[in-house]
Parts: structure tokens; C-alpha cells; sequence
């Protein structure tokens, strides 16, 4: 810089220089006075204006010099720049994502079937998402001692859920509803004419082949709380909070479906003897052999009921894969300074 009271211009970068050189633990040399000390301050300041190897100040004869001072980098580099960094400082990018900005897909198996769910980010914290399961199977024909057997699994739901990704991480709480539940298995009997079967350790017998045959029917639900609250827990986020697509989240947890519902049904001929003398249709509960049979089918019936009261839930294990994309309507850019 020139002197202060030059014919140039004051620079308030000088002010910068003088405290850096002061915060350095050192004061710079004096300022040239006088007639007298202008050769000496002429020849000092044939030297003057590098700093760290940069020039600072071109050299103007015939005016007082302030002499030049190591310094630190940044005040040099703005003082030999016209004030600007001769560096640059690279910014910190914080990556923010809007309300409804984010959406994902995927697939899932569970115990209630092949999942499709789809997935909106709330926060950054929290996402909803929507979960629809399917499984059907069909056993067909069965034979095991004298009974033909058939069964049929059939499992539907749709569950609403709010995931919440607790200090953000990948560990994932979720409640939800399972508002659409049509889970439940079937299967149908028929016993072979004369057979012999045990129930309640009692024996009976299938009506012989004149009699109408002994069949039944049986159903077993798993929806006899709906619309049915859910509770998980699991690991991996739906929607990744970072610029990968793909994820692959788990779950564990249970729907309280409440108690499974049983129940059974009969038609036929039964008989108490294998000589085929005392016999009844079942539904004829005024003969005492029909009686006597729907008396020890309640008391089985009741025997298995008693132990799916033990089980009021439906379990959920998942596993599966998940992709992240944008959301269509978003606009806004994500990153900000």
C-alpha cells in the first residue's frame, strides 16, 4: 500500500495487513520519514511487495513506502487480488428432501403372501406406505387312511403403515392398520364308506356304501379383528435419504388379528358299530347316535379353539426390495447452501 497521505488512494486492505503482521507477534518495520531516509527507504524498497513469493504493491518512486511483512496467505491473496480469495473454499452441500419429494416401489415375501409396497417420504424421518399381499394354493386331492382330503390357502390384505426412522437411521418402527383382510384356509373331507375314525377317543364309523357318505367342511379365519392394528419393527428404509435408489428393508413384527375362527361341518351317515346297526344321519341330533356324535364334535371343536386362543396375532417376517425415485410433481431443487 501507499502512504496515507499520498496522492493515491487509502486501501483499507492496509488496516488487514497491520493486524496480521500484529497477530503474527511481530510489528513491522517504521514507515520511511524524512529527506534523510529516503535513499535508504528507496533501496528497501526496491525489495518490497513480494510476499510468499507474490508481488503486493508495484513500486512508485519519490513517495513514502510502507514496507512489506510476511503475513498470512489470506491477507496477501486479498491484497494482491483486488480483494478477492485468490483460492477456493469448496462449499458444504447439505442435501435436503422435501415433504412428498420422494416415492418408492418394491416387492416383499411374507407369511401373508408376495407383497407389492409402495412408499411416500414425509420427512426425514418418517414415510407412509401402502402394502398389498397375495398367496392362493390349491392342495388338490389328498388321500391319508381312508380319508380325501383337499385344502386351499387364501391370503389377501392391504396394510397402512407409518414408518418412523427413529435419530434417522436405518432401524425402522412402523404402526399401521390392516384395513382389507380376507386371510383364511379351507379344506373339505370325505371318508371312505366303512371306515373306521376316533374322535374324543370314542370310535365311529362312516355309513356303509347304501348310506349317504360322511363328508365335511372346515374353515379356519384369521380376520376376526378388522379392521386389524399392526406393529413392526425392521431394518433398511423404503426410501433411501441419500442419492441411492435401491434398498433392501426387513420387517418383523405381528397384525392382531385376533382369535382364528374354526369351524367345522358335517353330513352323512355315522354309525357307533362296525356291523352298521346303530346309525344316524349327523345332522339328526334327536336320535341318540347323532347325539351322542355332535356332543363329542363340540367337545373337540371347543379342545381346538381353546388353543388358537393362545395365538390373538398373525406373525410378519419380510424380507424384500426396494426402489427410490422422485416424485413427478416435485420442482424444487433438493440441494441447498
Amino acid at each position: 500500500m501507499r502512504s496515507l497521505s499520498g496522492s493515491r488512494p487509502f486501501c483499507p486492505f492496509a488496516l488487514l495487513l497491520i493486524a496480521s503482521v500484529c497477530a503474527a507477534g511481530s510489528a513491522p518495520p517504521a514507515i520511511g520519514q524524512g529527506a534523510a531516509d529516503s535513499s535508504s527507504s528507496t533501496d528497501a524498497g526496491s525489495n518490497i511487495g513480494r510476499v510468499a513469493g507474490s508481488e503486493v504493491l508495484p513500486e512508485a518512486s519519490g513517495q513514502e513506502t510502507l514496507l512489506a511483512w510476511p503475513v498470512f496467505p489470506m491477507a496477501a491473496a486479498m491484497a494482491s487480488g483486488g480483494g478477492r480469495e485468490a483460492f477456493e473454499i469448496e462449499p458444504q452441500v447439505a442435501v435436503h428432501q422435501d415433504p412428498f419429494s420422494g416415492l418408492a416401489i418394491g416387492a416383499a415375501v411374507s407369511p401373508l403372501g408376495v407383497g407389492v409396497n409402495s412408499a411416500l417420504l414425509l420427512s426425514g424421518i418418517f414415510d407412509a406406505r401402502l402394502s398389498a399381499n397375495y398367496f392362493a394354493y390349491n392342495s388338490g386331492r389328498i388321500e391319508v387312511d381312508n380319508f380325501n382330503l383337499s385344502g386351499r390357502l387364501h391370503f389377501a390384505s392391504v396394510v397402512a403403515s407409518l414408518d418412523l426412522y427413529p435419530l434417522n437411521s436405518p432401524i425402522r418402527l412402523s404402526a399401521g392398520l390392516m384395513f382389507y383382510n380376507d386371510n383364511h384356509a379351507a379344506a373339505t373331507m370325505r371318508i371312505d364308506p366303512g371306515a373306521e375314525f376316533t374322535m374324543n377317543a370314542q370310535p365311529f364309523f362312516a355309513g356303509n356304501t347304501n348310506a349317504a357318505p360322511l363328508m365335511g367342511y372346515a374353515a379356519l379365519g384369521f380376520h376376526s379383528i378388522r379392521p386389524a392394528p399392526t406393529l413392526t419393527f425392521g431394518f433398511g428404509k423404503f426410501i433411501p435419504r441419500s442419492e441411492r435408489h435401491w434398498s433392501f428393508p426387513s420387517e418383523f413384527g405381528v397384525a392382531f388379528t385376533g382369535t382364528p375362527s374354526l369351524s367345522l361341518a358335517l353330513s352323512g351317515t355315522v354309525c357307533t358299530n362296525p356291523e352298521f346297526t346303530n346309525c344316524s344321519n349327523v345332522a339328526n341330533t334327536s336320535s341318540p347316535v347323532g347325539a351322542q356324535f355332535n356332543n363329542t364334535l363340540q367337545a373337540k371343536l371347543a379342545e381346538w379353539r381353546h388353543s388358537l386362543n393362545r395365538v390373538p396375532f398373525f406373525p410378519i417376517m419380510s424380507g424384500g426390495v426396494s426402489y427410490r425415485f422422485d416424485a413427478p410433481w416435485q420442482w424444487t431443487p433438493k440441494a441447498k447452501f
